[in-house]
């Protein structure tokens, strides 16, 4: 048997993989050409593979090798499918990148809310073939010979032949491996711009001043986390939501058009808290509000339900280091506890209790809507129990409708018991309430979640409200144009307003409570315009 017989022999048990992943989604998702051009990377990627068994000589090492490309191309083709089938798209760099930034803990409520009796079958399906193939691999190898220097370069020729096919055809861009480089490098990148945070608590700011107020202030910012505007009541949901911030209405500026700049939280989060934004998004290591107000003299603290992957190392939790304390309510519990957001107010009591500083910045981040929706609410708040509205009809969509909603409501709770608790301090004071980005839930695609890929509106909508108490509003008298459009990415500038802290980085055109402010371009996915993209012109 010639070497090229050997070689078709196990390219076989390759080729029968890709077959049952591609059968798997043809069956689930139909024909599309997104999968036809996955397929052709999937045989091309296969040949590469394949290719370093005419280099290697000895029998040994060459068993070895086919045997660990085997099955590492096996969880790539998993992986891969797995996710068109969950998310009808397939992976990219993108979505690699917010894998990066999680925890084991949100793996794993990932894994309990996405996965099905169909991704268990074909789980089970693939696990058989893979072991009936892996016994049959090296057999194929007894009687594979030595390669004349001739064969190698030919061999060579059609390896480069075929990594410039991959390239400039933009096939790479189906590929894991690729991907995951690629995403690893992006995310070292970006973690770079923010290591200095921790270390620089002031930042780098230039003419640094604010009024001198000799009164008690307190000012708390809520970063809440995949709450879309379409599931709040207070934005005429057809379910009462927000009850309790509706009650309170009248006290509130409630802002209309204001959007997420991307649909998860690592690019939301880094943006909107630093310089970074969509025409300088190298910017969000030049400086955070959290070091801008600590420069200004504010004590900052970073009051956090969120799980960091570790204190270290994730990108947000960067951000929070430079906050003069900080309190990871996981971090102190465990990550595998469903710590509810009502396990923040003790803790907020406690900081208000302190009187070591009369100029107070809280940033206070909720879990929110966070999926597993039904661990982020108690049972006292199971309120909604029967068949919502949806595009899209099941038993378990009607019960993830009714989680996410449920999760809203305890939402609401929070928000407005925080609001209350600054209220009664009688100080100068406001407390601004917004979601890093929004969450689709079955009304215009079928699924529960956000995924850049794929985009939807929800996703970018988010709540954004302000209460302000009475001497705040004497002092600022604030221009409150509710349905100005406006774009997180630029809420550096808002909240620097709203603080009345003066820099030369401060732009009072980006920020959407003054005066000055100037209407720009809400850009999304690189080069696509929002309001374009999504028809409301």
């Amino acid at each position: 048997m010639t070497n090229f017989k050997i070689i078709r022999q196990i390219f076989y048990q390759f080729l029968i993989i890709i077959s049952v992943a591609l059968v798997f989604e043809l069956i689930y998702k139909g024909l599309k050409i997104s999968s036809f051009y996955n397929t052709i990377e999937n045989i091309l990627f296969s040949v590469l593979l394949l290719s370093p068994l005419y280099l290697i000589s000895y029998r040994k090492i060459q068993s070895v090798y086919i045997y660990f490309v085997y099955l590492f191309f096996c969880l790539c083709i998993y992986f891969e499918t797995v996710y068109y089938y969950l998310f009808d798209t397939f992976l990219s760099a993108s979505s690699l990148f917010v894998s990066l930034e999680s925890n084991r803990s949100e793996a794993i409520e990932f894994l309990n809310f996405y996965f099905d009796s169909k991704v268990i079958i074909f789980s089970v399906i693939l696990f058989i073939i893979v072991a009936l193939s892996v016994y049959r691999l090296t057999s194929n190898l007894n009687h594979f010979n030595n390669q004349s220097k001739r064969a190698l370069i030919r061999v060579s020729i059609c390896v480069g032949i075929v990594v410039a096919f991959l390239k400039f055809s933009a096939l790479i861009v189906y590929n894991l491996p690729y991907l995951i480089l690629k995403s690893s490098t992006e995310y070292a990148l970006e973690s770079n711009k923010l290591g200095n945070y921790k270390t620089n608590s002031t930042g780098d700011f230039t003419n640094v001043s604010r009024p001198v107020i000799n009164e008690d202030e307190v000012y708390v910012v809520v970063l809440g986390e995949s709450t879309s505007r379409a599931h709040f009541g207070l934005y005429n949901y057809y379910r009462a939501t927000s009850p309790k911030l509706t009650s309170i209405k009248d006290q509130l500026s409630v802002y209309n058009d204001v959007i997420s700049a991307h649909p998860h939280s690592i690019t939301s989060i880094t943006k909107l808290l630093t310089l970074g934004n969509y025409e300088n998004p190298d910017k969000i290591g030049d400086g955070s509000i959290v070091q801008l107000a600590n420069s200004a003299g504010f004590e900052t603290t970073w009051l956090s339900n969120q799980r960091p992957i570790g204190v270290y190392e994730s990108l947000v939790t960067k951000i929070a280091l430079s906050s003069s304390r900080t309190n990871f309510l996981t971090t102190i519990q465990g990550v595998h506890n469903k710590v509810m957001d009502g396990a923040l107010l003790p803790e907020l009591e406690t900081i208000l209790a302190n009187n070591s500083s009369s100029k107070k910045l809280i940033i206070i981040h909720l879990m929110g809507t966070h999926v597993n929706y039904v661990n982020r609410y108690p049972e006292d708040f199971n309120t909604f129990t029967d068949t919502p509205l949806s595009n899209y009809k099941s038993n378990k969509i009607f019960k993830t409708i009714n989680h996410y909603d449920n999760a809203v409501l305890y939402t609401d709770y929070v928000v407005s018991q925080i609001i209350q608790k600054i209220k009664t301090l009688n100080k100068k004071s406001f407390v601004l309430y917004f979601s890093d980005h929004g969450e689709e839930l079955f009304k215009d695609y079928n699924m529960a979640g956000h995924n850049e890929d794929i985009s939807t509106k929800d996703m970018y909508d988010v709540p954004f409200l302000l209460w302000q108490s009475e001497n705040f509003k004497e002092h600022m008298q604030l221009e409150s144009v509710v349905d100005r459009p406006y774009m997180l990415d630029d809420l550096f500038h808002s909240l620097a307003d709203l603080l009345e802290i003066s820099a030369q980085e401060v732009d009072l055109e980006r920020s959407i409570f003054s005066s000055k402010f100037k209407k720009r371009k809400r850009i999304i996915l690189k080069n696509s315009e929002y309001d374009t993209y999504f028809n409301l012109d």
